[in-house]
């Protein structure tokens, strides 16, 4: 059983089935989801592949793939990290879709045991290996990241978690799930890495959360004077504009520098940044210009890249990867923020969080805005405790 699921309208979501084919992708073979047979296929096949699909292309079949963090190491000329078992992508490509309403729920909540999560011991010690990579002048930002591990304490089946998840009022923008017979992708994520339309591609960086209140005015006005938090979006931003101007320059215009953004129990800052096109754009093109989401590296994208290989020290797979569904003319990539990978026959949940970390930082106040992540998704899932 292999589905899809993207959050449609407030009331509503969009279901894919019936997969015509289904493939993960690694560095030198492709496992088919359908037959579950491996296949030799250099990874260099699928890069080929989406050289030849441009975005202006029309999508007869609604195709989702799914990109994970590490192909962006791929990409950035960084592949000596990634070895020959680690996924780099997904392509699923369906022969039904239909708009639901929202789904009833045979469940009241998803009952998670926490089993490990990153102390404050851990966190310092990152957090102060990249001050001095800050201090030296290496990058202005970086992302750090720390996976959260849970057991779910029954054994779920995946429909009844997609039904409960796409049940709830507080579902982000890019909301979406896919099951592949056992592993389960499961992301609320509020950030756009980029929508394409009338040859136009727009991208939503996100930088800033806060805990919000009764009022998220009142907190909006007080990020709104926050240096620290007006430098990590202005850099992004900047980053952002530049990643755009790479794929059409100098056409990149930044349509609002700061705008607020409300999602379950936080308030967060973002800028839109949107490019015209005026010739064809292909896939690949496309990645290397904008993949992993620079919100989700920090900047410089490339040397933060390595800083973060050297600190974080395990795979963020599909969290900081992107899902872009194909539809018709539609283009929509979330970046997967808010976003956990299930092993649902094993009861493991894996969700991943972090922030950006710059020179005005103050450990504290990033760890308690990292926590602030993990609960606002728990909250979400009415996990008992939250």
């Amino acid at each position: 059983m292999i589905f899809s699921r993207f959050k449609w309208k407030d009331s509503s979501y969009l279901e894919l089935k019936n997969p015509l084919k289904a493939f993960i992708y690694y560095r030198s073979m492709r496992l088919n989801l359908l037959t579950g047979f491996p296949e030799t296929y250099p990874f260099e096949f699928f890069l080929n592949r989406l050289q030849n699909i441009t975005m202006q292309e029309r999508f007869h079949r609604p195709t989702v793939f799914h990109f994970y963090y590490e192909l962006g190491l791929i990409l950035m000329g960084l592949g000596h990290a990634v070895d020959e078992d680690t996924p780099l992508a997904i392509e699923i490509e369906y022969q039904e879709k239909r708009i639901h309403d929202k789904p009833k729920t045979k469940i009241k909540n998803i009952p998670l045991k926490s089993l490990e999560r990153p102390s404050w011991g851990e966190y310092k010690v990152a957090f102060s290996q990249i001050q001095e990579h800050l201090l030296a002048g290496n990058c202005y930002q970086v992302n750090l990241t720390f996976p959260y591990d849970f057991e779910c304490q029954d054994l779920m089946d995946p429909r009844d978690i997609c039904d409960f998840f796409f049940s709830r009022n507080q579902l982000s923008a890019y909301a979406h799930a896919t099951f592949l017979g056992d592993e389960m992708i499961l992301s609320n994520s509020p950030e756009c890495l980029l929508q394409y339309s009338n040859n136009k591609i727009t991208t939503m960086p996100i930088k800033g959360t806060m805990r919000t209140g009764k009022n998220w005015k009142d907190d909006w006005e007080t990020m709104k004077k926050s240096i620290k938090e007006e430098g990590e979006l202005n850099m992004i931003t900047d980053l952002l504009r530049n990643d755009l101007n790479r794929l059409q320059f100098p056409e990149a215009k930044v349509l609002k520098k700061k705008a607020p953004l409300i999602v379950p129990g936080l308030l967060h800052q973002c800028s839109v940044i949107s490019v015209s096109l005026k010739e064809a754009l292909t896939f690949q093109k496309t990645l290397e210009c904008l993949f992993p989401g620079g919100s989700v590296t920090g900047a410089p994208k490339k040397r933060v890249m390595e800083i973060i290989l050297e600190i974080e020290r395990y795979q963020r797979g599909i969290y900081c990867g992107s899902t872009l569904l194909c539809d018709e003319e539609k283009k929509l990539a979330s970046i997967n923020i808010r976003t956990a990978q299930l092993s649902v026959g094993d009861k493991l949940w894996r969700y991943g969080a972090g922030g950006g970390v710059t020179l005005l930082s103050r450990p504290v106040s990033e760890f308690q805005e990292m926590e602030s992540k993990v609960y606002s998704f728990l909250t979400l899932l009415k996990v008992p405790g939250y």
